[in-house]
């Protein structure tokens, strides 16, 4: 995936060499930390399909954070088995798994996001003490429906709620992305896009899915590049 991703300017007739590819500054984000939000109004298999790919292979510590109740079993999100021992689930969907969350209020469940955000910092605490701390990009983080955080267009809660758990991941030198069930062109993804390092905007094409990064820090863009 990320050999084949390149920023616009990064390359070609006519466009301005940048000082830094797209794989140096990803390389540097999986040093430092990083918080990514992904963005557009995709089937969720295709999210799920997404997030198998940002949790990496090999050794990590992967926390799932599950909310909306449309979302699949919660293995189409992994790499590997749910049940490892450095795979955790925290599973806040509705105990009716028929409803149907959309961008009415009045059918959105009920999140309480306190005890959301207290289990995931739980998590990351247990792990990093299990682990004797965490290398970089060791954990990885994924939250499958941040829309449903906004109840009453309260987006002040959501940005502390967001603001306090990027913080931790990027004191742990860890990896989160966070998927944001809406079109790259919403409102709510120009309010929340300035706490995250990046956004990853997914399309879904005839027989085939897409993505592209934009990284305001470097006013940069990718183009668009099939999921693998």
């Amino acid at each position: 995936m990320v050999s084949r991703l390149k920023f616009r300017n990064e390359s070609g007739e006519g466009s301005a060499v940048r000082d830094v590819t797209f794989r140096e500054w990803l390389s540097g984000l999986k040093v430092s930390g990083s918080n990514l939000l992904v963005t557009g109004e995709v089937p969720e298999t295709t999210s799920a399909e997404f997030s198998r790919t940002l949790f990496g292979q090999g050794r990590r510590t992967r926390i799932l954070g599950l909310l909306n109740p449309a979302t699949p079993a919660a293995e189409s999100y992994l790499p590997g088995s749910p049940d490892g021992p450095g795979t955790q689930i925290i599973d806040r969907r509705p105990n009716d798994r028929g409803t149907t969350a959309t961008c009415s209020n009045v059918h959105r469940p009920m999140i309480d996001r306190q005890t959301f955000r207290s289990e995931i910092v739980s998590a990351i605490g247990v792990h990093e003490e299990r682990n004797g701390g965490f290398e970089p990009a060791e954990l990885r983080l994924g939250v499958d429906s941040v829309e449903l955080l906004e109840v009453n267009d309260d987006l002040v809660s959501v940005g502390q709620f967001l603001r306090g758990l990027t913080a931790l991941v990027r004191g742990v030198h860890g990896m989160a992305h966070y998927h944001l069930r809406v079109p790259d062109d919403d409102p709510l993804v120009e309010e929340l896009s300035p706490l995250f390092d990046a956004r990853i905007e997914l399309r879904k094409r005839p027989g085939w899915a897409e993505q592209r990064w934009h990284v305001p820090e470097l006013g940069e863009t990718t183009h668009w590049v099939e999921l693998s």
